[in-house]
C-alpha cells in the first residue's frame, strides 16, 4: 500500500500520516468491542478486517477490503455470543467446554445455510457469497458488498411511504427471490425494512440471513425479532407453533404494509391480545382496496387461515377484481345499512342475485352498476319490512319502555332536590373541597405509571452481562453487582432483581448479579506454552484476567515468549496447586520475552540452507471450502524441557492484567 493506508470505516485509502479519513471522518482509535474482531485484523490472508457494522445472537457483521482485488466486501463472523468468548486482544474464539456441543451444532447449520444460499449466487436479488473458510476456531462467510441503503432509510427520503404504483414496479423481484428461497427449503423469518435494501439503479436486495434458533425466541440463541414484522408463531419456541412459508408472507405483507402506510404495523404480539391493526385503506384511500384485504390476510394471526406461499400472495395482489367485485366493495362502503354494521352487509348482499339473470333483463332497464347496486339495497330493507310481523308484544313494549326511563328520571331528579334543600350544611362543606385536584392529580399519576410499564421482562440469567446492557439499552438499565459463582461464567449473568414476564417501564434500573468466575480453581500446567496459550488456559481453569499478571523475566533461560515461572505472593507454586479468586491475591507468571538478552533455548536444528523465495502469486479462489465445525486441537507443547532450570527472577516488569507477550507460533 505504500504511504496509504485504509480507513476501518469506508475502507478508502488515504495518506497513513492522517489519523483522520478525510472522505468519512473516521478518527482512528484502539478502543474497540473487545468480544469482536480487532480493526486492521487480516483474514485468511487477504481480507481486512474494518469496524464492527451489527451483531446479533448468530455472529457479527464487519465492513472489510479484498486486499488482492482493492473491492469492499461485507465479512460475517459465526460468533454466538452466549455459548464462546474471544481470547483477549486476539482474534481466537474460546469455546467453554459445557456449550460445545450446542456452538458445533449452530455452527453446522449456519455453514450449511451459507453453503445453500451460495448455489444462488447469480440471483441479483441476494448479495453473493464470494468466500467461505474457518479459523479462529469459527467459521467466516465474504458476502459482495451491497452499494445501497435500507428500505427504512429510502422511505423516510421518500415521505416515508410508496405508492401502489411505486410497489408493483420494484417489488416483483424480490417476490420472486423469497419464492425461490422457498423452494431451495430456506425461511428468511426477518423480512423487514431494515434487512431489505435498494440500491442506486432501483434494485431490491434481500439480507440478513442467519440460524432459525436466531429468528425465533427461547430457541437456543440469543433471539433478534423485528417488531411489528416478525410473524406470532416466532415469539414461542414450541413444536405447536409451526413455522414455514406462511411465516416470510407475514414479513412481506407487514414490509408492504409499511411501505404504503408509512405506518409500522402493530406487533404481532400485542395483537394476539388485543388487534386493532387498520387495513391500509383506512389509512390512505389511494391504495386499492383488493390490495389491502390481501396483505390483511397475509398478516393473519393465524398460520393456517393465512396466504400460505409467497406465489399466492403475488398472484392476488396482482388479480385485478371484476367490475361488479370492485363495485361491489365500493358500494359497501359508501351505502352502508342502518340496521346491520358494514361487516355484515357483506354476508347479505348475495339474496341480491337470487333473481334469475333473463327476469332482470326482461323487466328491468339497463342502468349504472352502482345505481344497481343502490337500488338493491333499498330493495333489501323494503323487503325485511315487508316480512316483518309485528305482534302484540311488539306493539306495547315500546311505550312501556319509555314509561320506565321517565319515571326513572322523575326519581333521579326528586333525590337532588330532596339532598339540596334538605341539609344546607353539606351544601357549605361541598364547596369548601380544595384538596380534590390533589386526588385527581394521584390518579394521573398512577395511570402514567401503569401505562409506562410497557415493556415485558426478558430472562437474563444465564446471559452475558455486557451484551445484555447493550442489547436491552433502549428499554431499562442495568445495575451489576459482581460475585463469584462457580456455576456461572465470567460476566454472565445469575440473578435479577425482576422476574421474567413481568411488566416494566422504559428506563426502568433492574439490578442483576453477575459472575466473576469460580471462586477457586487449580493452576494449570505451563510447560512449553506460550503468552497467550497459558492466558487461554487460565482462562479456561476459571482464574480470570483480573486475578492474574504476566511478568517478563530478565535472568531466565527458555524459548522465547514462553512461560518459565509462577509464584504467589512471591513464593513459587505448581501446577495443580489450589488457588482462591476470592482472597484477591494474585497470581504472577514470569515469561521469557522476545527482546530479552538473556541466552534463550530453542529446539530448532540450525540450517545453513538459504531459504527458498517464491515470487509466483498465491492462486485466488472464490469457491467455498468445506468447513469443519470441530474446534482446532491446541498446539502440541515441546517434548524436550530446558537442560538447566530458570534462576529465580531478580528484575520484573509487571504487564497489566493479561498483558501482551508476542505472537503464537505458528
Amino acid at each position: 500500500m505504500g504511504d496509504s493506508k485504509f480507513c476501518y470505516r469506508c475502507m478508502e485509502q488515504y495518506d497513513a500520516s492522517l489519523h483522520v479519513c478525510p472522505s468519512c471522518g473516521f478518527v482512528e482509535s484502539d478502543a474497540h468491542e473487545p468480544m469482536y474482531v480487532p480493526p486492521g485484523t487480516i483474514l485468511h490472508g487477504k481480507y481486512l478486517c474494518g469496524i464492527l457494522l451489527e451483531y446479533n445472537g448468530e455472529g457479527a457483521t464487519y465492513i472489510g477490503t479484498d486486499i488482492s482485488t482493492g473491492k469492499k466486501v461485507h465479512i460475517r463472523e459465526y460468533v454466538p455470543i452466549n455459548l464462546c468468548t474471544r481470547v483477549k486482544n486476539k482474534p481466537t474464539i474460546s469455546v467453554n467446554y459445557n456449550n460445545l456441543a450446542k456452538y458445533k451444532a449452530f455452527m453446522a447449520e449456519y455453514t450449511e445455510l451459507n453453503k445453500s444460499l451460495a448455489r444462488l449466487r447469480n440471483n441479483t436479488n441476494i448479495p453473493p457469497i464470494l468466500d467461505m473458510f474457518a479459523e479462529n476456531n469459527t467459521t467466516y462467510t465474504i458476502f459482495e458488498y451491497i452499494d445501497g441503503v435500507k428500505m427504512l432509510d429510502y422511505l423516510k427520503e421518500n415521505a416515508g411511504e410508496l405508492s401502489w404504483e411505486q410497489v408493483s414496479k420494484i417489488f416483483p423481484p424480490l417476490f420472486t427471490t423469497i419464492g425461490i428461497l422457498h423452494n431451495a427449503g430456506i425461511i428468511h423469518r426477518a423480512i423487514s425494512p431494515d434487512t431489505v435494501y435498494i440500491t442506486d439503479k432501483g434494485e431490491l436486495k434481500l439480507s440478513g440471513f442467519c440460524v432459525s434458533a436466531v429468528r425465533t425466541a427461547n430457541a437456543g440463541l440469543e433471539y433478534e425479532l423485528f417488531k411489528g414484522y416478525a410473524a406470532p408463531e416466532q415469539y414461542s419456541a414450541n413444536s405447536s407453533s409451526r413455522q414455514g412459508s406462511w411465516t416470510d408472507v407475514y414479513g412481506v405483507c407487514a414490509l408492504l404494509y409499511r411501505a404504503l402506510t408509512g405506518c409500522m404495523p402493530v406487533d404481532s404480539l400485542s395483537r394476539l391480545k388485543h388487534d386493532d391493526l387498520h387495513e391500509p385503506h383506512d389509512l390512505d384511500s389511494r391504495i386499492p382496496r383488493h390490495v389491502s384485504r390481501v396483505i390483511m390476510e397475509g398478516m393473519n394471526l393465524n398460520g393456517r387461515d393465512r396466504i400460505q406461499t409467497i406465489t399466492e400472495l403475488v398472484t392476488r395482489l396482482f388479480e385485478q377484481p371484476s367490475e361488479e367485485e370492485e363495485e361491489e366493495l365500493e358500494n359497501t362502503t359508501v351505502l352502508p345499512d342502518p340496521v346491520q354494521p358494514s361487516y355484515e352487509q357483506q354476508q347479505y348482499q348475495q339474496p341480491v342475485y337470487e333473481q334469475p339473470a333473463y327476469e332482470q333483463q326482461q323487466y328491468q332497464q339497463p342502468e349504472p352498476q352502482n345505481v344497481i347496486h343502490q337500488r338493491s339495497a333499498q330493495s333489501r330493507r323494503n323487503d325485511s319490512y315487508k316480512y316483518e310481523k309485528v305482534n302484540t308484544v311488539d306493539r306495547i313494549k315500546v311505550p312501556i319502555i319509555i314509561g320506565l326511563l321517565l319515571l326513572a328520571i322523575l326519581m333521579t331528579l326528586a333525590v337532588i332536590i330532596i339532598n339540596l334543600f334538605s341539609n344546607p350544611e353539606e351544601e357549605d362543606n361541598t364547596a369548601v373541597k380544595p384538596k380534590r385536584p390533589s386526588v385527581t392529580e394521584n390518579v394521573i399519576d398512577e395511570a402514567e405509571t401503569t401505562n409506562a410499564a410497557d415493556t415485558e421482562m426478558p430472562d437474563l440469567v444465564g446471559k452475558f452481562y455486557e451484551h445484555s446492557k447493550e442489547l436491552w439499552k433502549d428499554h431499562f438499565v442495568l445495575d451489576a453487582d459482581y460475585a463469584y459463582n462457580d456455576d456461572y461464567e465470567n460476566d454472565m449473568i445469575f440473578e435479577q432483581s425482576v422476574k421474567k414476564g413481568e411488566m416494566i417501564a422504559q428506563g426502568q434500573v433492574i439490578k442483576v448479579k453477575v459472575s466473576k468466575g469460580k471462586s477457586s480453581a487449580y493452576i494449570p500446567d505451563y510447560a512449553g506454552l506460550t503468552v497467550d496459550q497459558y492466558k487461554n488456559a487460565l482462562d479456561k481453569a476459571g482464574i480470570t484476567d483480573f486475578n492474574y499478571q504476566f511478568v517478563e523475566s530478565k535472568n531466565s533461560y527458555g524459548k522465547a515468549n514462553t512461560v518459565v515461572e509462577i509464584q504467589v505472593d512471591g513464593k513459587v507454586v505448581h501446577a495443580g496447586d489450589f488457588f482462591s479468586n476470592k482472597e484477591g491475591k494474585k497470581l504472577t507468571v514470569y515469561y521469557v520475552s522476545e527482546t530479552s538478552e538473556a541466552p534463550q533455548y530453542t529446539t530448532a536444528a540450525p540450517t545453513t540452507q538459504a531459504p527458498v523465495v517464491t515470487t509466483q502469486a498465491p492462486v485466488v479462489t472464490t469457491q467455498a471450502p468445506v468447513v469443519t465445525t470441530q474446534a482446532p486441537a491446541p498446539t502440541d507443547p515441546p517434548t524436550e524441557p530446558p537442560t538447566d532450570p530458570p534462576a529465580p527472577p531478580v528484575e520484573q516488569q509487571p504487564v497489566e492484567g493479561g498483558g501482551e507477550g508476542g505472537e503464537n507460533p505458528q
